[in-house]
């Protein structure tokens, strides 16, 4: 009989203090979970540990035992994300061959759609405000999560305690991951690296002043990664597998600077489940000055959304799998300020079913073109914008599309008339197989 063993594994690269932080040179978190016969069980993968905002210790504006310099009290990080906005990237590797097994780049951008499609307000104040440290009101999440961290100060303990899921292709599979030597039909163990986001990225002012910004910093404290994994009965002997399948989710990233903006990529993958993607001016990424994790509708130079009044998508320069133009109803009545649904649906569609989304946080507010102008401000509402756009090319099957030798691409009219890159960031969520054999593992894409 199968049993189940929990794990605790502590970071490899973790310094003497335990205190981990990007401005002080510790960009990456590595753990390694060693080769063994177990099973490792994705979902319940959890990154653990504590939080909390500094600014320069031996300034005289800082306040000890105080997480904010006195002149940086306006601070403020992404309400709607939390923890979750601190990871930039997410790698899987294999620990015997240290191959890549997926790779999510702009991880925080990923959760930035994942996260409010998928999860409820409700959710967001609830039990994600104290897993994630997120909430949809901004002032009450810089008021418990930024300016007042917990914990026990004399016994090195400080700040607000998170305990978060990875989601990511591999991690939400339903079989669990093997762990066993690659010729007995595993993956010779794992290595999973969390790259930290950049402080410029993760905090900004909430008023535009950025006085002693430069100061500020967040930092992780005890930080450990817990797991469950089953242990096979060994009077069983199973023969070792040669498969195993996967979904994967592949980034990229590009501007558009046009109001005619043409997206083209080369996917280079042959079961494509759905694409989709948020959108931010580039300015504010990376700007203390604005939420550089925020999503919105395009906008112009002066702040004001640039309706999108058109978007087809393309498959080897054929509209796929929607045959015709989408046209939305701010293309015949621009003072409508709700997003037009069809372009939602199908957003949500691409991240998950639609018909298997029973809580989310979209709704007409957080779905407001007006919202554009509102997120420039830092000024959000329920989170802030859920926005995006995608389509879904398989929800049925499984199987996906095959894009090796056809490219991807999104036709978009909208309302750009100025001088103003907006970022895209486009997520494809595609289905992978591993083949194990005696010389490592090959990915099937």
């Amino acid at each position: 009989m199968s049993t189940r063993k929990n794990l605790q594994i502590t970071p490899s690269n973790v310094t003497s203090t335990g205190k981990i932080s990007y401005r002080n040179g510790q960009p990456v978190l590595q753990f390694i979970i060693g080769e063994s016969d177990m099973s490792l069980i994705g979902s319940s993968i959890r990154l653990v540990g504590h939080f909390r905002v500094r600014g320069n210790d031996t300034d005289s504006n800082s306040i000890p035992g105080d997480s904010t310099p006195k002149n940086a009290s306006n601070i403020r990080m992404s309400e709607q994300l939390g923890m979750f906005s601190i990871i930039d990237q997410l790698v899987v590797k294999s620990q015997s061959t240290h191959q890549v097994i997926e790779e999510i780049k702009n991880y925080n951008r990923f959760m930035g759609s994942y996260l409010p499609t998928t999860s409820s307000l409700q959710d967001s104040i609830g039990h994600l405000s104290q897993q994630a440290l997120t909430c949809p009101n901004f002032t009450a999440q810089t008021i418990g999560v930024v300016n007042i961290p917990t914990g026990n100060t004399t016994v090195g303990i400080s700040g607000n305690a998170f305990c978060i899921h990875l989601p990511c292709g591999l991690f939400n599979g339903r079989v669990p991951i093997p762990l066993a030597a690659n010729s007995n039909g595993g993956l010779g163990g794992l290595l999973v690296e969390i790259h930290l986001a950049p402080d410029s990225n993760v905090l900004f002012s909430q008023n535009g002043n950025t006085t002693d910004m430069d100061k500020c910093f967040y930092e992780l404290s005890n930080v450990y990664l817990t797991a469950e994994a089953v242990v096979p009965d060994p009077s069983v002997q199973m023969p070792p597998a040669s498969t195993y399948e996967f979904n994967s989710i592949s980034s990229y990233f590009t501007t558009f600077n046009s109001a005619n903006a043409i997206i083209n990529f080369n996917l280079g993958l042959s079961r494509v489940l759905g694409v989709f993607g948020n959108m931010i001016p580039a300015k504010m990424i990376n700007n203390v000055q604005a939420n550089g994790l925020a999503n919105s509708y395009p906008q112009n130079a002066n702040d004001t959304a640039a309706d999108i009044n058109q978007i087809f998508f393309l498959r080897g320069g054929e509209k796929f799998p929607i045959e015709y133009n989408i046209d939305t109803i701010q293309k015949d009545n621009g003072s409508n300020v709700v997003a037009d649904a069809q372009v939602v649906q199908e957003y949500m569609n691409a991240i998950q079913k639609f018909s298997a989304i029973s809580r989310t946080s979209a709704n007409t507010k957080t779905m407001a073109v007006s919202d554009a102008a509102a997120a420039s401000a830092n000024i959000r509402v329920d989170g802030g914008s859920t926005f995006g756009i995608g389509v879904a090319y398989d929800v049925i099957s499984g199987n996906g599309v095959d894009f090796r030798s056809q490219n991807f691409g999104i036709n978009m009219d909208c309302g750009i008339n100025t001088d103003s890159p907006n970022a895209l960031y486009l997520f494809v969520h595609s289905k992978q197989t591993l083949a194990f054999s005696a010389n490592g593992i090959q990915i099937l894409k």
